[in-house]
């Protein structure tokens, strides 16, 4: 009995620091509005929250503060065409996420976006689809070319620059696999040029991902299958980069 009650204490004690540290990397309340830094914030349930300007929590990935039930942000939609040859199913899409920013070898600020898992629904086709290779990360088109540099790898070096005066955030996003009964449509390949806009760059009506008309491209530069549609934040009110 000694020995569970003190099992049951101890992880007690890691569940609480895990939680601490968690609800540490967002701040509640909004951006201040100063500092070199990205400053990321989001709303929750009518609820502010911050990681700011001034350098602090960087190099930390962010998923929803753990004041909120913590987990990862979530982009949605219904209607999204995942199309390659022989199949085009009209589906819904989930993808999760988690963002951060960090400091590049020449010290430049830099925002990562890593996709942690994904879920395909609606028609039976759609149902029997299948998304692996995660987690997915966003890359530089600036440092991304065929063959020689064709990485997707929790890398500052090769995350967005930050811009504070941008109206979006493009980059490429891999390696992502597609799946089904029918075997493998898409294999560790990546998409270039997804659009993210956040609220506060005038995303309408939440922050999201646009995927239209993108091609699922292999490291030579060649693919055959492609993806239709926009993600929507389904999860939090906002998400805003500063």
């Amino acid at each position: 009995m000694k020995m569970k009650l003190l099992l049951s204490a101890i992880l007690s004690l890691a569940a609480w620091s895990l939680s601490s540290m968690a609800a540490a990397n967002w701040e509640a309340g909004a951006c201040p509005g100063t500092g070199t830094a990205p400053c990321i914030e989001t709303v929750v349930n009518g609820n502010t929250y911050h990681f700011n300007g001034n350098g602090d929590n960087a190099g930390i990935w962010h998923g929803r503060p753990a004041a909120e039930g913590g987990g990862d942000f979530e982009f949605a939609n219904d209607g999204v065409i995942l199309a390659c040859p022989g199949i085009e199913p009209n589906c819904d899409l989930v993808l999760n996420g988690q963002v951060k920013k960090c400091k590049d070898f020449d010290g430049k600020w830099r925002l990562g976006v890593k996709v942690t898992g994904g879920d395909v629904s609606g028609s039976f086709l759609c149902s029997a689809l299948t998304l692996s290779g995660f987690p997915w990360y966003s890359a530089d088109p600036a440092n991304h070319s065929h063959p020689d540099q064709c990485a997707f790898t929790d890398d500052c070096d090769n995350f967005l620059p930050y811009d504070p005066s941008t109206s979006n955030y493009v980059g490429h996003f891999g390696e992502v696999t597609v799946s089904s009964v029918l075997g493998t449509h898409v294999d560790a390949e990546h998409l270039h040029n997804v659009i993210f806009t956040a609220n506060n760059q005038g995303a309408t009506p939440t922050a999201n991902f646009d995927f239209t008309n993108k091609m699922f491209t292999d490291c030579s530069g060649t693919g055959d299958c492609s993806i239709d549609g926009i993600l929507y934040l389904d999860n939090a009110e906002e998400l805003n980069i500063y």
